[in-house]
């Protein structure tokens, strides 16, 4: 695994003599150009859904205006062989299905498969994901805003200075909250959790430690029992569906603690997090690579290793966006709503 001093996720090392199950099971004549390109940026499975997009919205631009591309079938090529491993690997996390989906639209409004111009429109939407302004990527920084917010009537807002903070493991967009809070002089108390099997709980409490801020490191096992300990709860998400969001294992037990002795919660996520009229899933990988959890378990031993789990909207108190805070009801119809790209 990485140690203590690394700022990557454990997500990016495989065992010895292994590959990743939706690399080595793949069928070959899947794997072209570019997802033999894209490989490494793959299984990276600590990078943000927004980055991962960018970079791969880059080299499929690359692809698409390579003179080697091929000429007939392009869009099925593209979404058939050369990303059926972002979809296999990343597709769990609604941004990264958004922009699949985006490229889907593409293709659907150009019928001839072979034209140039369905190239130089593919060409075009990739570009669109790669733009830092972007819509379809959004500031990450400006979701937790409203949760500071002093005047709200929201409960799970208003922040005062000194509060204790607890937070479920690694996220990015919760991180970049907790510093918001510490540029406007509130510097919150925060119990972090080891993170599940990927440790990103350690990678929070490096990264909010340097900046100045006091941690409290926790075993998962322990979250339960800290929530009576705490002012409130942020929590981060890769997708969220019209009655469900994913978070780590033991984000439920959490929430529903925090109901019994009123702690406010806020999942912090970005409005790419929201999946259209779809149900979320959990990532197919973290059941199918078992290592995460033991490596080399002894014949007899079936090791449940999914480390992601389905929770209702419900059980927030709000979540959080770079559009402001929502309540599960009115974000259950925003998910209805809400276009793939």
């Amino acid at each position: 695994m990485t140690n203590d001093d690394s700022d990557v996720s454990t997500f990016e090392w495989t065992p010895p003599g292994t590959l990743p199950p939706e690399v080595g099971e793949a069928d070959p004549q899947a794997v072209g150009d570019l997802a033999d390109e894209l490989l490494a940026t793959l299984e990276n499975r600590g990078l943000t859904a927004a980055d991962l997009i960018r970079k791969v919205a880059r080299s499929t631009c690359d692809w698409l205006n390579d003179e080697g591309c091929p000429d007939a079938a392009v869009g099925k090529a593209l979404l058939d062989h050369e990303l059926v491993l972002l979809r296999e690997a990343h597709g769990w996390r609604a941004p990264v299905a958004r922009f699949l989906a985006a490229l889907e639209g593409v293709c659907g409004r150009i019928a001839d498969n072979g034209a140039p111009e369905l190239r130089e429109a593919l060409s075009a939407e990739c570009a669109r994901w790669q733009e830092f302004s972007s819509e379809l990527l959004p500031d990450r920084s400006r979701c937790a805003a409203a949760l500071l917010d002093q005047g709200s009537l929201n409960p799970a807002a208003g922040l005062e200075s000194g509060e204790v903070i607890l937070i479920h493991g690694w996220s990015e967009t919760v991180a970049r909250g907790v510093e918001l809070a510490q540029a406007r002089g509130l510097v919150p108390e925060i119990i972090v959790s080891e993170g599940g099997p990927d440790l990103g709980g350690r990678r929070l409490a490096r990264r909010l430690v340097a900046s100045g801020l006091a941690v409290r490191f926790i075993y998962d096992a322990a979250l339960v029992d800290a929530v009576k300990r705490v002012d409130r709860i942020w929590l981060g998400t890769e997708s969220i569906g019209s009655r469900a969001f994913i978070g780590r294992l033991g984000t439920r037990a959490v929430l529903e603690r925090a109901h019994e002795l009123d702690v406010p919660s806020a999942v912090i996520a970005t409005t790419d997090k929201l999946l259209p009229k779809g149900a979320v899933q959990a990532p197919m990988w973290s059941t199918d690579e078992p290592w995460h959890l033991w490596e080399g378990a002894p014949h007899g031993v079936t090791v449940e290793s999914q480390s992601f789990e389905s929770i209702p909207l419900e059980l927030a108190s709000v979540f959080a966006t770079n559009e402001g805070l929502f309540g599960a009801q009115e974000l259950m119809r925003r998910t209805d709503l809400v276009p793939a790209s």
